[in-house]
């Protein structure tokens, strides 16, 4: 049970430091109007800001899914074995939020940008952005 909790700690890590609460006030003047937006599809981590992409000395890969109200995280680190987690997803406009299939919420709320095949996952309050590029989850990891 403890090296599963640790692997979801690491997934949380991945997924733009989901243990960090990002609140943000609204935008209450003057911003853009935010156009929706749709994450549905698969997506490749290619960039983290704030953060490593790196656990320890190895490379951690991340292909997230998106579809119809439910996420999938493939995570794998170094020569290991994909992880996987799952749960359901919320798009408001352009504030994406989570919960696990256990039922946790995931630790912040993301602003979505996307253009044409590369998504930004900023946390609410703009601390940490991730990049993911739209790309296939390799047969091998489902």
């Amino acid at each position: 049970m403890e090296d599963g909790c640790n692997m979801k700690k690491i997934a949380l890590f991945i997924m733009s430091a989901l243990l960090l609460v990002g609140c943000g006030g609204s935008d209450s003047g003057g911003g853009k109007t935010p156009i929706p937006v749709d994450v549905t599809g698969e997506w490749e981590l290619t960039d983290i800001t704030v953060k490593s992409a790196l656990v320890g000395d190895q490379t951690a890969d991340v292909y997230l899914k998106f579809q119809a109200g439910e996420f999938t995280i493939y995570q794998k680190i170094g020569e290991g074995r994909p992880k996987v987690f799952s749960g359901t997803y919320s798009l408001t406009e352009n504030l994406l939020s989570g919960k696990y299939s256990d039922g946790k919420f995931w630790g912040a709320s993301y602003d979505v940008e996307i253009e044409g095949s590369v998504m930004r996952l900023t946390t609410h309050g703009g601390k940490e952005t991730d990049t993911y590029r739209k790309s296939s989850i390799p047969s091998d990891w489902k």
